[in-house]
């Protein structure tokens, strides 16, 4: 069996992709975001250095981003979300709502439910609260490659992670 490695870009390639987004837009269409991302690495802000132990520790708890269309009545929200990580059959799922604003643009989303399932066991349901517009968190989109099936982005607190479409 042949396994293809994908070809990820480093962080001087990340770094002129963000300068070309901030300039001239990334291009990302809502269409582009569907899908399952399974995070990949991280890169702390102000660092050029993977977090070897950030994004070591969030592979082995299979962090994924789940993004699908929404199909409410609701016009401005375009997106359903989902972040998880799970241990074994221990599962920690945030759900909620997202959508897109901005030429570049930026991925605004809040969370409403905190789900922790132990395998098919629902140990936790819990709504969370939306937080005023000015404190909604977001990923600020950089670049998708349809070819080697990435995604890369800044978060609110100025980190860069990669995930890569399954």
């Amino acid at each position: 069996m042949i396994l293809e490695v994908k070809k990820l870009p480093q962080y001087k390639d990340i770094k002129n992709l963000e300068t070309i987004s901030k300039k001239d837009g990334s291009g990302i269409r809502n269409e582009d975001l569907i899908g399952t991302w399974k995070f990949n690495s991280v890169w702390k802000k102000g660092s050029e250095k993977i977090d070897n132990i950030s994004s070591s520790i969030l592979q082995v708890l299979s962090a994924k981003l789940e993004i699908k269309k929404n199909h409410s009545q609701n016009n401005n929200i375009e997106f359903r979300i989902k972040n998880s990580i799970s241990f074994g059959i221990l599962s920690i799922i945030f759900c909620g709502q997202a959508s897109i604003k901005g030429k570049r643009p930026l991925l605004v989303f809040f969370f409403e439910d905190l789900i922790i399932n132990f395998g098919n066991f629902t140990l936790v349901n819990k709504p969370l609260k939306k937080p005023e517009q000015k404190q909604m968190p977001f990923f600020s989109l950089i670049a998708i490659s349809k070819e080697n099936n990435w995604m890369c982005a800044r978060g609110r607190g100025g980190g860069l992670a990669i995930w890569i479409k399954s």
